[in-house]
């Protein structure tokens, strides 16, 4: 009979390893992501055929600069983007097959967005963390009905897995209210907190 409880190690390594993936993929959301949606829903009439802004053109983007890059696949299709560009009020310079469109400032409702994006994603992780947990405890309690453990190993592999999980929620929490703040800034996080008190 196993007298030493080691089952909440599991949750302990897969919450540590959810988390790390959690700070991995949310570098990828930021404000410019907005641009990038509106581009992504254009579509373009060529040869009686419906095109996406993907298979016309590709996006060079730096999250520093105030302008990002399409570049045009083919010179053909520069007037079509650059009149759906227009129809979504960037300003923009074409350059032979470049096309440098300015970052236009963002409203508040526009970088919400982003925001929704990035708390339906801590759903999905804190989901991945419940499991975590849970998977554990379920292995000891089976443990504990075919008498290969004793009932107290159960109740701690119960009690760690819980403490596990609280630790990497919380860390969940603190990254999810940084990356908030750097997407809203200042004055829309001010907004956003005082609409979160509300709902």
């Amino acid at each position: 009979m196993i007298t030493e409880e080691n089952y909440s190690l599991q949750a302990k390594n897969l919450l540590d390893s959810i988390v790390e993936e959690y700070l991995i993929k949310i570098e990828k959301l930021h404000t410019d992501n907005f641009y990038f949606h509106e581009l992504k829903k254009m579509r373009f009439k060529i040869n009686n055929r419906t095109r996406k802004f993907s298979d016309l053109s590709e996006i060079k983007n730096n999250f520093y600069d105030n302008f990002f890059q399409i570049i045009v696949f083919n010179i053909d299709y520069i007037n079509l983007i650059t009149d759906e560009l227009t129809l979504f009020s960037y300003s923009y310079e074409t350059k032979g097959q470049i096309i440098n469109v300015l970052k236009k400032e963002l409203k508040y409702n526009e970088i919400i967005t982003i925001v929704e994006d990035l708390e339906k994603l801590e759903n999905k992780i804190l989901t991945q963390c419940s499991k975590a947990r849970l998977e554990p405890i379920l292995r000891a309690k089976n443990a504990l009905e075919n008498d290969f453990i004793e009932q107290n190993i159960s109740r701690e592999t119960a009690q760690k897995c819980q403490i596990y999980f609280s630790n990497a929620e919380k860390k969940i929490f603190e990254i999810s209210l940084k990356k908030k703040k750097e997407i809203l800034g200042v004055k829309f996080f001010q907004k956003y907190e005082i609409e979160s008190l509300r709902n």
